[in-house]
């Protein structure tokens, strides 16, 4: 299925996006219960356009293997973006690394199969965005988005509830996962960044990085608004 979205995705069309996840089989009326526990691939795809123009844009995705369920149909917008609110309850433990590919080369098949394979908790999981359409051309220094190409971001997500004491396994789990993928990578969107610091601020906006710091000179020369992936000013004032 990776092989497929690999050459699929960069000749999608515009209205489509599509993301995929690789995980434990959650239990739930989709899944059938001889599958709860095992190691999964499910892709979901969004049309953005006519229905009927939609159905056809997908059903190549619809022929490859052998689905344990299919959910495809009509959603409100709304439903798509709250879609994985009720996994994500107040409390949990959650630690994430990210990074753009070019592509899904057969190493990285394998080893986005691996990380499933070797996971070691529930919750966590692999999530791969498909890039490009007509954002990708836009032209990269024209935002501060960075990197706009046909690719697909890949995130590792470890989550784990608060009386697990082994979260530090389910850290080494994602950055095994992150360091077997690293030869790949051309940087990482900003909204994925996690502990990485000053170097992966440095790595998500590249050369757009002093431009960016020139507009915190401007605005927060003190830094107030420092609780993410921060650009400090070039100096500290106040």
């Amino acid at each position: 299925m990776l092989r497929f979205l690999r050459d699929f995705a960069p000749q999608a069309p515009d209205e489509l996006g599509m993301a995929f996840f690789a995980r434990l089989a959650p239990p739930g009326p989709l899944v059938p219960p001889e599958q709860y526990g095992r190691p999964v691939l499910g892709v979901v795809p969004v049309w953005a356009g006519d229905p009927a123009e939609g159905r056809r844009a997908v059903a190549p995705l619809r022929r490859i293997g052998r689905p344990i369920a299919d959910n495809l149909r009509p959603l409100p917008y709304l439903f798509l973006q709250s879609m994985v609110d009720g996994g994500k309850e107040h409390g949990m433990h959650w630690y994430w690394r990210s990074q753009r590919l070019p592509g899904l080369a057969d190493d990285v098949v394998d080893a986005i199969c691996g990380l499933t394979d070797a996971i070691t908790s529930p919750l966590s999981y692999t999530a791969g965005f498909a890039m490009g359409g007509a954002a990708g051309r836009v032209d990269p220094d024209a935002t501060a988005v960075g990197e706009r190409g046909d690719g697909f971001e890949i995130s590792i997500v470890a989550g784990w509830p608060p009386p697990d004491p082994g979260g530090g396994r389910h850290v080494a789990w994602v950055r095994r996962g992150w360091t077997d993928l690293h030869p790949h990578s051309t940087g990482v969107y900003s909204h994925f960044l996690s502990d990485e610091g000053a170097a992966g601020v440095r790595a998500a906006y590249g050369g757009r990085l002093a431009r960016l710091t020139a507009l915190k000179d401007r605005y927060d020369p003190t830094n107030f608004f420092r609780m993410n992936a921060s650009i400090p000013p070039s100096r500290q004032t106040g």
